[in-house]
């Protein structure tokens, strides 16, 4: 494997050192294992900002988890709150591999960061991520100031699978009206499935971690036999009327292509987009917030960004 010599070197020696299997050759018991272990390192040296609080809403299948962090300082009255989804393929990963990134948004923005645990793959496939992410929206909507949460300045996140979600809630919420969604932040976002054809970056970044065999395997087990329709795929819905998009993308990524063409495409359709290909990163990169110094910086202006738009 020949590396670019643009790539980050804290990020080259992540990609020598610790070589990822296939996501395909692994269960989704074994893959997210696996994942528990890769990250662990990460959280054990992870000293958060913010005060961290673990608890339930309602959901539709029962009690949805939810953590809720928020900043140490001295604001008074109720806070705006970023609602966030966690990637991980739609099948790994959780609140906790993610809590190092909300620390940090929560930190920079000045907002509360409601983490939501959806419902994974492919136990429970689409659409019940999506159903979720409704649950927790309309908590806040009905119970957030109990906890000091201002649900008229609400802003949307997630990163990769996270983001597609995140995307799709967007959505959601302007066409039923409620709530109203102030901004929306996607990392590296899931858009559309795994094309080489349309999407050049799934050849030329097929050496840096994620790979289109291991979407097609995410895909497979997250939508199913579902038709692909505009709550899989964001980028063939109507843009028009979207909140504000902060959309950041990885250069070494395979879907920083797919990642831009949904900017363009809000853009095009008359959204306010601010958009950023971070030179030197892989997919992922902004988990590594402490030990990668980039991540740092992206968090931060992303912070600043959303504190803007939820003042």
């Amino acid at each position: 494997m020949a590396l670019s010599p643009a790539l980050h070197p804290l990020l080259a020696h992540l990609l020598t050192m610790d070589a990822r299997q296939p996501a395909g050759s692994q269960s989704p018991e074994e893959a997210r294992a696996s994942m528990k272990r890769r990250v662990a390192p990460l959280l054990s040296a992870f000293e958060p900002k913010c005060a961290i609080r673990d608890f339930n809403v309602p959901g539709p299948g029962g009690d949805l988890p939810v953590r809720l962090l928020t900043p140490q300082d001295d604001a008074e009255g109720l806070r705006p709150v970023i609602v966030f989804f966690h990637g991980g393929g739609w099948v790994v990963c959780d609140n906790e591999t993610h809590t190092p990134l909300a620390d940090a948004l929560a930190a920079a923005s000045g907002a509360a960061v409601l983490m939501v645990d959806y419902a994974l793959a492919p136990e429970l496939p689409f659409p019940a991520a999506i159903k979720d992410g409704l649950a927790a929206l309309d908590w806040v909507v009905a119970s957030g100031a109990d906890q000091g949460l201002d649900c008229t300045r609400m802003a949307l996140a997630g990163d990769s699978a996270g983001g597609n979600l995140a995307a799709v809630l967007a959505r959601r919420c302007r066409d039923r009206s409620t709530p109203d969604i102030r901004a929306q932040y996607l990392i590296y976002p899931v858009i559309d499935l795994p094309d080489p054809s349309r999407y050049p970056s799934y050849d030329a970044c097929a050496d840096y971690g994620l790979t289109a065999s291991d979407m097609a395997w995410y895909w497979s087990l997250y939508a199913g036999s579902a038709a692909a329709g505009i709550d899989l795929l964001p980028l063939r819905a109507d843009l028009h009327g979207l909140p504000p998009a902060l959309v950041h993308t990885a250069a070494f990524d395979v879907l920083r292509d797919e990642g831009q063409a949904y900017a363009a495409a809000m853009a095009g359709a008359g959204v306010s987009v601010s958009a950023k290909v971070w030179p030197g990163m892989i997919h992922g990169f902004l988990s590594l917030i402490g030990p990668l110094d980039v991540a740092e910086v992206a968090a931060a202006e992303a912070g600043i960004w959303l504190r803007a738009r939820l003042a």
